[in-house]
C-alpha cells in the first residue's frame, strides 16, 4: 500500500498545500483550552473522527500521539488555510525540516463516523521514548474523556 505522503507528493507541492484538513486530538478540540485561541471563528467545519495510533497524556498537560495500531479519537478541522497551518505549526513546535521538533506534521488517514476516509494533517509526537516512559497511556485513545475522568479539576475540555 502506497503511503499517503508519497501519494500527496506525487501530486506535487500544490497537492500538499491544498490539504486543508487537520485532525486534532487534544487541546485544539472544540471546547478545549487552545480551541478558542487558535481555531474558533477560523474554521468552517468540525467532524468527529479517529486515526490509528497510540495516545499518551504527558506530564506537561497535553497529549502525544505516537504511531501504533490503536485508535485515537479527535476532530477534523476544516478549512485550514496556509496561514492558520503555520500558526498551528508554531503551537506544536514544528518546523519543516527541523531536527528538534516537538511534533512532526504528517499526513494520516482519518475515518469519520460515516465511514469516510480522509487525508489530514496530524501532529505526531517526536520523542516516542519520552512519551512512553513519562506519559500516561490512554487505552481508549480519547484525551477529552481522560481529562474529564482523571483530571477533573483541570478544566481543559468541557
Amino acid at each position: 500500500m502506497e503511503s499517503l505522503t508519497l501519494r500527496a507528493l506525487r501530486g506535487g507541492k500544490g497537492a500538499l498545500q491544498k490539504l486543508r484538513r487537520v485532525f486534532v486530538y487534544g487541546t485544539l478540540m472544540k471546547d478545549c483550552g487552545n480551541y478558542k485561541r487558535y481555531l474558533k471563528d477560523r474554521i468552517s467545519r468540525i467532524t468527529p473522527g479517529y486515526t490509528e495510533g497510540l495516545l499518551y497524556h504527558l506530564p506537561e498537560g497535553y497529549p502525544a500521539l505516537l504511531e501504533g495500531d490503536g485508535i485515537v479519537k479527535g476532530e477534523i478541522m476544516e478549512e485550514v488555510d496556509e496561514k492558520l497551518l503555520r500558526t498551528l505549526d508554531r503551537l506544536e513546535d514544528y518546523a519543516e525540516g527541523g531536527k528538534n521538533n516537538l511534533y512532526e506534521r504528517k499526513i494520516k488517514t482519518v475515518f469519520t463516523a460515516a465511514g469516510e476516509r480522509l487525508d489530514c494533517w496530524v501532529y505526531v509526537f517526536s520523542d516516542e521514548k519520552y512519551a512512553m516512559q513519562n506519559g500516561v497511556f490512554i487505552p481508549d485513545g480519547d484525551w477529552r474523556n481522560f481529562i474529564r475522568q482523571y483530571r477533573p479539576r483541570r478544566k481543559r475540555c468541557v
